[in-house]
C-alpha cells in the first residue's frame, strides 16, 4: 500500500511502531535516521489526513475554511 493511501489510522499506528523502535535505543545509527524519518513522513500524512477533514467539516457547517499552513 503506498503511504498517501494510508488511513489515519494506519499511519498513527506506523508512527507509533516507528517511536517504540526509536524508543528501545537498540537501533544503528543509519537504521535510526531512517526510522525518524520514516516518523516524519507519517506525521505528515496525518496532518495532512487532519486538515482534510476539518475542511470537510467546515463545508458541512457552512463555514469558510483557511488553511493556515498553505500561507506560512
Amino acid at each position: 500500500m503506498e503511504e498517501k493511501e494510508l488511513t489515519y489510522e494506519q499511519a498513527m499506528e506506523r508512527l507509533e511502531q516507528a517511536l517504540y523502535r526509536l524508543d528501545a535505543g537498540d537501533l544503528p545509527l543509519e537504521e535510526s535516521l531512517n526510522c525518524f524519518q520514516e516518523g516524519l513522513n507519517y506525521i505528515k500524512i496525518c496532518q495532512e489526513k487532519l486538515n482534510g477533514a476539518e475542511g470537510k467539516l467546515k463545508l458541512l457547517r457552512g463555514e469558510k475554511f483557511v488553511d493556515w499552513q498553505e500561507n506560512e
